[in-house]
């Protein structure tokens, strides 16, 4: 460990903790609780409730008055905010996730989307060293060389599968696969481990490893992965890699399914509040 890493962190600082909440419920009008706090978060039932009350004293943090009551973002701090939901909410919850995961391996971590024609980056978290990768959000991430495409794609239907990759494959290095009998192998051993890799297939000199999120209904839409100097990823601790970002996608699945429920829930009250009106 270099003499940079054992420096004190600013993101578990009693002030980054304050904005670590606030930026949590920004993205969802009704709210979040305690407990989801606590998951998003990672910190203590303890820590939570001490530092909603602050938020709550201080204006920044409104909280209803039901048995399992929500805190949102408070009145003060909407008068210089202007934040609202919108499909991005797993991409604002999954930065303490990725910053924790890029912490723990020392490489880059970053979520990617699948958006039903094509996998793309949505948000990077690069490691606090001199030389670092760096994934660029909306960056068009190849199904037949990277990794996180690779892990979403193994959990799609075959004739979804196919349709991907039915236009013409490019090869990005020597070591990337372009025949779909290859891919199509591939895809079931990633389907079988869990995990995909990309063995210096899209930048040469590169390596990357990727989960994907499993939700609890659907299909595989988002994968979390690491992406670094092939040694250092695919040669070095890659045991650890692979038992770190198992966790983080664990993390982020039960994120996920805890935005779903409440774009349900959402989804659910305009719906009675349409045909109230329509029936007044």
């Amino acid at each position: 460990m270099n003499r940079k890493s054992k420096k004190p962190s600013t993101k578990d600082s009693p002030l980054e903790r304050y904005i670590s909440i606030m930026e949590t419920v920004a993205p969802f009008e009704d709210g979040l609780t305690a407990t989801e706090l606590e998951t998003t978060l990672g910190l203590p039932k303890t820590t939570i409730n001490r530092l909603l009350h602050a938020l709550i004293e201080s204006g920044m943090i409104n909280a209803d008055s039901g048995r399992n009551r929500s805190y949102r973002l408070g009145d003060r701090l909407l008068q210089l905010l202007q934040m609202s939901p919108d499909s991005g909410w797993l991409a604002t919850l999954a930065q303490r996730p990725l910053q924790d995961l890029a912490d723990r391996t020392g490489q880059s971590a970053f979520l990617s989307k699948f958006d039903g024609v094509e996998v793309r980056s949505v948000t990077c978290v690069a490691p606090d060293s001199p030389i670092r990768t760096y994934v660029m959000p909306g960056m068009t991430m190849p199904v037949n060389a990277t990794a996180s495409a690779k892990a979403i794609l193994a959990f799609h239907p075959p004739e979804t599968v196919k349709k991907i990759l039915a236009t013409e494959l490019r090869s990005y290095t020597d070591r990337t696969k372009t025949k779909l009998s290859e891919l199509i192998r591939e895809l079931a051993e990633v389907r079988q481990r869990g995990y995909a890799t990309d063995l210096a297939e899209h930048v040469p000199g590169l390596g990357s490893v990727a989960f994907p999120i499993n939700p609890t209904s659907g299909e595989v839409v988002y994968a979390v992965g690491l992406t670094g100097p092939y040694g250092q990823i695919i040669d070095q601790n890659f045991d650890q890699h692979c038992e770190a970002l198992a966790e983080a996608a664990r993390r982020m699945a039960k994120l996920a399914q805890m935005g779903s429920t409440k774009e349900s829930a959402a989804a659910a009250k305009g719906s009675a509040s349409d045909s109230r009106q329509a029936g007044a």
